[in-house]
Protein backbone atom coordinates (compact mmCIF):
# COMPACT_ATOMS: atom_id res chain seq x y z
CA UNK A 1 0.00 0.00 0.00
CA UNK A 2 1.07 3.58 -0.53
CA UNK A 3 0.85 6.74 1.45
CA UNK A 4 0.12 10.19 0.13
CA UNK A 5 2.46 13.06 0.90
CA UNK A 6 1.48 14.50 4.27
CA UNK A 7 0.48 18.16 4.36
CA UNK A 8 1.54 19.92 7.52
CA UNK A 9 -0.35 22.73 9.22
CA UNK A 10 2.71 23.93 11.12
CA UNK A 11 5.78 26.04 10.35
CA UNK A 12 8.31 23.26 9.89
CA UNK A 13 8.37 23.53 6.11
CA UNK A 14 8.95 27.27 6.34
CA UNK A 15 11.76 26.72 8.83
CA UNK A 16 13.41 24.13 6.60
CA UNK A 17 13.25 26.60 3.71
CA UNK A 18 14.79 29.24 5.96
CA UNK A 19 17.55 26.85 7.03
CA UNK A 20 18.40 25.92 3.43
CA UNK A 21 18.47 29.60 2.48
CA UNK A 22 20.78 30.34 5.42
CA UNK A 23 23.26 27.78 4.09
CA UNK A 24 23.10 29.35 0.63
CA UNK A 25 23.47 32.84 2.11
CA UNK A 26 26.44 31.87 4.27
CA UNK A 27 28.18 30.11 1.38
CA UNK A 28 27.75 33.19 -0.83
CA UNK A 29 30.24 35.05 1.35
CA UNK A 30 32.68 32.15 1.36
CA UNK A 31 32.62 31.73 -2.42
CA UNK A 32 33.37 35.43 -2.92
CA UNK A 33 36.16 35.46 -0.36
CA UNK A 34 34.20 37.49 2.20
CA UNK A 35 33.86 36.83 5.95
CA UNK A 36 30.82 34.67 6.64
CA UNK A 37 28.16 36.37 8.84
CA UNK A 38 28.02 35.13 12.41
CA UNK A 39 24.94 34.78 14.57
CA UNK A 40 25.60 36.52 17.89
CA UNK A 41 29.31 36.62 16.98
CA UNK A 42 29.88 32.89 17.39
CA UNK A 43 27.73 30.76 15.07
CA UNK A 44 28.44 30.97 11.31
CA UNK A 45 25.30 31.32 9.20
CA UNK A 46 25.82 28.14 7.14
CA UNK A 47 26.38 25.74 10.05
CA UNK A 48 23.50 27.37 11.93
CA UNK A 49 21.19 26.46 9.05
CA UNK A 50 22.47 22.88 9.14
CA UNK A 51 21.88 22.65 12.90
CA UNK A 52 18.30 23.84 12.40
CA UNK A 53 17.85 21.07 9.82
CA UNK A 54 19.13 18.44 12.24
CA UNK A 55 16.99 19.71 15.12
CA UNK A 56 13.84 19.41 13.01
CA UNK A 57 14.92 16.09 11.53
CA UNK A 58 15.54 14.54 14.96
CA UNK A 59 12.08 15.56 16.14
CA UNK A 60 10.28 14.26 13.03
CA UNK A 61 12.32 11.08 12.54
CA UNK A 62 11.80 10.01 16.17
CA UNK A 63 8.10 10.70 15.67
CA UNK A 64 8.14 8.58 12.50
CA UNK A 65 9.77 5.64 14.29
CA UNK A 66 7.36 5.90 17.20
CA UNK A 67 4.41 5.90 14.82
CA UNK A 68 5.66 2.85 12.89
CA UNK A 69 8.63 0.96 14.42
CA UNK A 70 9.22 -1.24 11.39
CA UNK A 71 12.88 -1.24 10.35
CA UNK A 72 12.13 -1.98 6.71
CA UNK A 73 9.39 0.60 6.28
CA UNK A 74 11.35 3.18 8.27
CA UNK A 75 14.46 2.80 6.10
CA UNK A 76 12.45 2.76 2.87
CA UNK A 77 10.85 6.06 3.87
CA UNK A 78 14.24 7.57 4.69
CA UNK A 79 15.81 6.37 1.43
CA UNK A 80 12.88 7.71 -0.60
CA UNK A 81 13.39 11.13 0.99
CA UNK A 82 17.12 11.34 0.27
CA UNK A 83 17.98 9.23 -2.76
CA UNK A 84 15.70 10.33 -5.65
CA UNK A 85 16.65 14.00 -5.46
CA UNK A 86 20.31 13.11 -4.92
CA UNK A 87 20.24 10.74 -7.90
CA UNK A 88 19.04 13.43 -10.29
CA UNK A 89 21.43 16.03 -8.88
CA UNK A 90 24.36 13.61 -9.23
CA UNK A 91 23.45 12.64 -12.79
CA UNK A 92 23.11 16.29 -13.81
CA UNK A 93 26.48 17.07 -12.23
CA UNK A 94 28.25 14.28 -14.11
CA UNK A 95 26.44 14.47 -17.45
CA UNK A 96 25.77 18.22 -17.79
CA UNK A 97 27.73 20.43 -15.43
CA UNK A 98 30.99 18.47 -15.67
CA UNK A 99 31.29 18.25 -19.47
CA UNK A 100 30.32 21.91 -19.91
CA UNK A 101 32.74 23.33 -17.34
CA UNK A 102 35.68 20.94 -17.22
CA UNK A 103 39.07 22.38 -18.12
CA UNK A 104 40.39 19.01 -19.30
CA UNK A 105 39.57 17.49 -22.66
CA UNK A 106 36.27 15.70 -23.10
CA UNK A 107 38.15 12.46 -23.68
CA UNK A 108 40.10 12.84 -20.45
CA UNK A 109 36.95 13.78 -18.55
CA UNK A 110 34.97 10.74 -19.64
CA UNK A 111 37.74 8.19 -19.25
CA UNK A 112 38.77 9.41 -15.81
CA UNK A 113 37.88 7.04 -12.94
CA UNK A 114 36.96 10.14 -10.94
CA UNK A 115 34.04 10.79 -13.29
CA UNK A 116 32.57 7.36 -12.63
CA UNK A 117 33.60 7.64 -9.01
CA UNK A 118 31.32 10.64 -8.53
CA UNK A 119 28.38 8.24 -8.53
CA UNK A 120 29.61 6.94 -5.16
CA UNK A 121 27.58 9.84 -3.77
CA UNK A 122 24.50 7.70 -4.41
CA UNK A 123 25.49 5.35 -1.60
CA UNK A 124 26.58 8.32 0.51
CA UNK A 125 30.30 7.65 0.05
CA UNK A 126 30.80 11.30 -0.63
CA UNK A 127 33.16 12.65 -3.26
CA UNK A 128 33.35 16.28 -4.32
CA UNK A 129 35.69 16.02 -7.32
CA UNK A 130 35.00 15.90 -11.04
CA UNK A 131 38.05 16.13 -13.35
CA UNK A 132 38.90 19.72 -14.26
CA UNK A 133 35.76 21.22 -12.72
CA UNK A 134 36.13 24.37 -10.57
CA UNK A 135 39.89 23.84 -10.43
CA UNK A 136 40.63 27.54 -9.91
CA UNK A 137 37.66 28.58 -7.75
CA UNK A 138 38.25 29.82 -4.20
CA UNK A 139 36.97 26.43 -3.09
CA UNK A 140 38.82 24.39 -5.72
CA UNK A 141 37.69 21.01 -7.03
CA UNK A 142 34.49 20.98 -4.97
CA UNK A 143 31.41 20.34 -7.10
CA UNK A 144 28.98 19.92 -4.23
CA UNK A 145 30.47 20.45 -0.79
CA UNK A 146 27.05 20.42 0.88
CA UNK A 147 26.71 16.67 0.43
CA UNK A 148 28.86 16.03 3.53
CA UNK A 149 25.77 16.19 5.74
CA UNK A 150 23.85 13.39 3.98
CA UNK A 151 25.84 10.43 5.39
CA UNK A 152 25.71 12.16 8.79
CA UNK A 153 21.92 12.38 8.50
CA UNK A 154 21.62 8.75 7.46
CA UNK A 155 23.87 7.69 10.34
CA UNK A 156 21.35 9.34 12.66
CA UNK A 157 18.59 7.23 11.09
CA UNK A 158 20.60 4.06 11.70
CA UNK A 159 21.16 5.03 15.33
CA UNK A 160 17.41 5.47 15.76
CA UNK A 161 16.96 1.95 14.37
CA UNK A 162 19.60 0.55 16.74
CA UNK A 163 17.93 2.22 19.71
CA UNK A 164 14.63 0.76 18.55
CA UNK A 165 16.18 -2.72 18.40
CA UNK A 166 17.49 -2.21 21.92
CA UNK A 167 13.93 -1.34 22.98
CA UNK A 168 15.23 1.96 24.28
CA UNK A 169 13.83 4.57 21.91
CA UNK A 170 12.98 6.95 24.75
CA UNK A 171 15.89 6.82 27.17
CA UNK A 172 18.20 5.81 24.35
CA UNK A 173 17.76 9.08 22.45
CA UNK A 174 18.40 11.05 25.63
CA UNK A 175 21.53 9.00 26.33
CA UNK A 176 22.66 9.58 22.74
CA UNK A 177 22.10 13.33 23.12
CA UNK A 178 24.13 13.41 26.34
CA UNK A 179 26.88 11.27 24.80
CA UNK A 180 27.15 13.53 21.76
CA UNK A 181 27.23 16.56 24.06
CA UNK A 182 30.08 15.04 26.06
CA UNK A 183 31.99 14.16 22.88
CA UNK A 184 31.38 17.64 21.47
CA UNK A 185 32.55 19.40 24.62
CA UNK A 186 35.54 17.13 25.18
CA UNK A 187 36.69 16.62 21.60
CA UNK A 188 34.76 17.69 18.49
CA UNK A 189 34.22 21.30 19.54
CA UNK A 190 37.94 21.94 19.94
CA UNK A 191 39.57 19.32 17.70
CA UNK A 192 41.56 20.71 14.79
CA UNK A 193 42.47 17.43 13.10
CA UNK A 194 39.86 15.58 11.10
CA UNK A 195 38.92 12.03 12.06
CA UNK A 196 37.50 10.53 8.88
CA UNK A 197 35.40 7.40 8.51
CA UNK A 198 33.51 6.53 5.33
CA UNK A 199 34.72 9.88 3.93
CA UNK A 200 32.84 11.62 6.75
CA UNK A 201 34.36 13.97 9.30
CA UNK A 202 33.44 12.45 12.65
CA UNK A 203 33.59 15.87 14.29
CA UNK A 204 30.62 16.95 12.18
CA UNK A 205 28.75 13.75 12.95
CA UNK A 206 29.16 14.39 16.68
CA UNK A 207 28.19 18.08 16.52
CA UNK A 208 25.15 17.44 14.32
CA UNK A 209 24.23 14.44 16.46
CA UNK A 210 23.71 16.74 19.43
CA UNK A 211 20.99 18.73 17.66
CA UNK A 212 19.40 15.65 16.11
CA UNK A 213 19.06 13.77 19.39
CA UNK A 214 17.99 16.80 21.41
CA UNK A 215 15.21 17.22 18.83
CA UNK A 216 14.42 13.51 19.15
CA UNK A 217 14.40 13.76 22.96
CA UNK A 218 11.94 16.66 22.82
CA UNK A 219 9.62 14.36 20.89
CA UNK A 220 10.12 11.22 22.95
CA UNK A 221 9.74 12.87 26.35
CA UNK A 222 6.87 15.09 25.16
CA UNK A 223 8.80 18.20 26.17
CA UNK A 224 6.87 19.95 23.42
CA UNK A 225 4.13 20.33 26.06
CA UNK A 226 6.28 23.20 27.34
CA UNK A 227 6.03 25.00 24.00
CA UNK A 228 4.28 28.25 24.80
CA UNK A 229 5.00 31.92 24.24
CA UNK A 230 6.25 32.58 27.77
CA UNK A 231 8.74 29.72 27.75
CA UNK A 232 9.99 30.53 24.25
CA UNK A 233 10.55 34.21 25.08
CA UNK A 234 12.33 33.21 28.29
CA UNK A 235 14.50 30.71 26.39
CA UNK A 236 15.46 33.33 23.79
CA UNK A 237 16.38 35.90 26.47
CA UNK A 238 18.47 33.45 28.51
CA UNK A 239 20.22 32.04 25.41
CA UNK A 240 21.10 35.44 23.94
CA UNK A 241 22.27 36.66 27.33
CA UNK A 242 24.91 33.93 27.21
CA UNK A 243 26.40 35.29 23.98
CA UNK A 244 29.03 37.19 25.94
CA UNK A 245 30.88 33.90 26.38
CA UNK A 246 31.56 31.85 23.25
CA UNK A 247 31.86 28.39 24.81
CA UNK A 248 28.87 28.90 27.10
CA UNK A 249 26.73 30.27 24.25
CA UNK A 250 27.55 27.46 21.82
CA UNK A 251 26.98 24.74 24.40
CA UNK A 252 23.73 26.39 25.47
CA UNK A 253 22.66 26.39 21.81
CA UNK A 254 22.64 22.58 21.91
CA UNK A 255 19.46 22.79 23.97
CA UNK A 256 18.03 26.26 23.38
CA UNK A 257 18.21 26.22 19.57
CA UNK A 258 16.18 22.99 19.09
CA UNK A 259 13.70 24.09 21.75
CA UNK A 260 13.10 27.52 20.18
CA UNK A 261 13.05 26.23 16.60
CA UNK A 262 10.68 23.35 17.34
CA UNK A 263 8.40 25.50 19.50
CA UNK A 264 7.93 27.88 16.59
CA UNK A 265 7.95 25.10 14.02
CA UNK A 266 5.16 23.05 15.58
CA UNK A 267 2.87 26.03 16.24
CA UNK A 268 -0.46 25.45 14.51
CA UNK A 269 -2.51 27.83 12.45
CA UNK A 270 0.35 30.06 11.32
CA UNK A 271 -0.06 31.83 7.96
CA UNK A 272 3.44 30.58 7.10
CA UNK A 273 2.01 27.08 6.76
CA UNK A 274 -0.30 28.33 4.01
CA UNK A 275 2.30 30.33 2.07
CA UNK A 276 4.85 27.47 2.06
CA UNK A 277 2.86 24.46 0.78
CA UNK A 278 5.86 22.96 -1.05
CA UNK A 279 9.01 21.73 0.62
CA UNK A 280 11.80 22.98 -1.65
CA UNK A 281 14.35 22.87 1.18
CA UNK A 282 16.15 19.67 0.19
CA UNK A 283 16.42 20.80 -3.43
CA UNK A 284 17.76 24.19 -2.37
CA UNK A 285 20.30 22.49 -0.14
CA UNK A 286 21.68 20.04 -2.72
CA UNK A 287 21.61 22.39 -5.74
CA UNK A 288 22.84 25.64 -4.17
CA UNK A 289 26.51 24.69 -3.88
CA UNK A 290 27.10 23.65 -7.54
CA UNK A 291 25.08 26.62 -8.80
CA UNK A 292 27.07 29.03 -6.63
CA UNK A 293 30.33 27.48 -7.78
CA UNK A 294 29.20 27.73 -11.41
CA UNK A 295 28.22 31.41 -11.23
CA UNK A 296 31.44 32.47 -9.53
CA UNK A 297 33.42 30.39 -12.06
CA UNK A 298 31.72 32.01 -15.06
CA UNK A 299 31.63 35.52 -13.57
CA UNK A 300 34.56 35.82 -11.15
CA UNK A 301 34.11 39.59 -10.72
CA UNK A 302 30.39 39.46 -9.95
CA UNK A 303 29.19 41.75 -7.17
CA UNK A 304 27.65 40.26 -4.05
CA UNK A 305 24.00 41.18 -4.58
CA UNK A 306 23.95 40.11 -8.23
CA UNK A 307 25.61 36.88 -7.18
CA UNK A 308 23.21 36.21 -4.34
CA UNK A 309 20.13 37.06 -6.41
CA UNK A 310 21.10 35.00 -9.45
CA UNK A 311 22.17 31.94 -7.46
CA UNK A 312 19.03 32.07 -5.32
CA UNK A 313 16.77 32.39 -8.37
CA UNK A 314 18.37 29.51 -10.28
CA UNK A 315 18.60 27.30 -7.19
CA UNK A 316 14.94 27.81 -6.23
CA UNK A 317 13.89 27.04 -9.82
CA UNK A 318 15.84 23.77 -9.78
CA UNK A 319 14.53 22.96 -6.31
CA UNK A 320 10.96 23.51 -7.51
CA UNK A 321 11.49 21.15 -10.43
CA UNK A 322 13.11 18.62 -8.12
CA UNK A 323 10.19 18.78 -5.67
CA UNK A 324 7.37 18.54 -8.20
CA UNK A 325 8.90 16.01 -10.60
CA UNK A 326 11.26 13.93 -8.44
CA UNK A 327 10.85 14.22 -4.66
CA UNK A 328 7.07 14.51 -4.34
CA UNK A 329 6.34 11.59 -6.70
CA UNK A 330 8.92 9.49 -4.82
CA UNK A 331 7.31 10.31 -1.47
CA UNK A 332 4.02 8.90 -2.75
CA UNK A 333 5.74 5.50 -2.77
CA UNK A 334 6.35 5.60 0.97
CA UNK A 335 4.96 2.49 2.73
CA UNK A 336 2.77 2.89 5.76
CA UNK A 337 1.64 0.64 8.55
CA UNK A 338 -1.08 -1.61 7.18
Amino acid sequence: MKQAVVKHSDNLTALRLMAASMVLFGHAFVFLGLPEPMFMQWLPMGPLGVYIFFSISGYLVAQSWQRDPSVLRFLIRRVLRILPGLLVCTVLSVLVLGPLLTEVSQADYWKSPHTRGYFSNLYLYITYYLPGVFTHNRLPNAVNGSLWSLPVEFAMYLLIVLLGFARAPKWGVLAAALLFMALSAGWAFQATDMLVFYRTDMRQLVLCGVYFFVGASINQFKWDRFFNLTNVVLAVIVWLAMSRWMVVFIMASWVFLPFIILAFGTAKGSPLARVTPWDFSYGIYIYAFPIQQTIVYLFPKVDFFSYLGSTLLITVALAALSWHFVEKPALKLKPFRG
